[in-house]
């Protein structure tokens, strides 16, 4: 597959994905819209976390870019969390940019291609932001140069965080996600002058839909996705190990990257 083509299949996906522009389109495929709320309230939690470190304030003015924005869980979250912040997104389905053109109109979006994006304003960013995306990307020269061209976006002084799963080896497990390997991502790093300056995990076993054990999971869920949150965000924050047979999605992290 090329970056052309990849970029076709991106495209037609998510344009025919959407169509009530719920966290069910955006999130987890085959999961409920209400666990992939709890999904992105995991995602939001090691985002605070992520910002804290860099010193970036709710008080004070910074720029984002969203990559891969979606249909703006992540605009609505920095103007509630951060309104001092400004916030640009950008996503390659030009039915999701024309849907938060309607439904958040103050807010800057872009339709494009994540490997060849220039903002028309020649401008960078203090923070640039791609979380759940890159895994998206099946060719791998496309997805480096989706990253060196977040990469080129970011300030002098200023971040990059994505999300990977920790892998030992690239697989792809699907035909629309693939999750490369630790030695993928260092070499590719590396290459951009980059280094990596944090790696939070995210989840414990949420993704999954809850523990491996198909009985205690079929109970569990009987109890509703808010049980489901609270156990993994207590098993979380107590830093229980993931058991050995939690899948690839709940071992996603968090990485940020800064210039060496």
């Amino acid at each position: 597959m090329n970056e052309v083509s990849d970029a076709v299949r991106l495209r037609e996906f998510w344009d025919t994905r959407y169509a009530n522009f719920d966290l069910s389109e955006s999130g987890w495929m085959n999961a409920a819209a209400g666990l992939n709320e709890r999904i992105y309230a995991c995602k939001a939690q090691a985002l605070r976390k992520a910002i804290a470190a860099l010193g970036l304030r709710r008080d004070r003015p910074w720029s984002v870019l969203d990559g891969g924005c979606g249909q703006g869980y992540f605009a609505r979250f920095y103007r509630e969390a951060f309104p001092a912040a400004t916030y640009v997104g950008v996503d390659i389905s030009q039915r999701a940019v024309d849907h938060l053109h309607r439904a958040i109109p103050d807010v800057e979006f872009h339709a494009a291609d994540l490997c060849s994006w220039h903002d028309p304003r020649g401008r960078t960013f203090d923070l640039v932001q791609s979380l759940e995306v890159l895994h998206l990307i099946l060719d791998d020269d496309a997805m480096a140069r989706a990253l060196a061209r977040l990469a080129g976006l970011v300030a002098p002084a200023g971040a990059l965080l994505v999300t990977a799963a920790s892998v030992d080896n690239t697989a792809q497990r699907s035909n629309y996600l693939r999750h490369r390997s630790a030695a993928f991502w260092n070499r590719t790093i590396a290459s951009l002058g980059l280094r990596v300056a944090a790696s939070r995990p995210i989840y414990y076993w949420l993704p999954a839909g809850g523990p491996a054990n198909k009985y205690l999971r079929y109970g569990l869920t009987r109890l509703g996705t808010r049980v489901l949150y609270v156990l993994d965000r207590s098993a979380f924050h107590l830093g229980l190990p993931q058991p050995a047979t939690v899948g690839v999605d709940s071992r996603m992290r968090l990485v940020t990257l800064q210039r060496v």
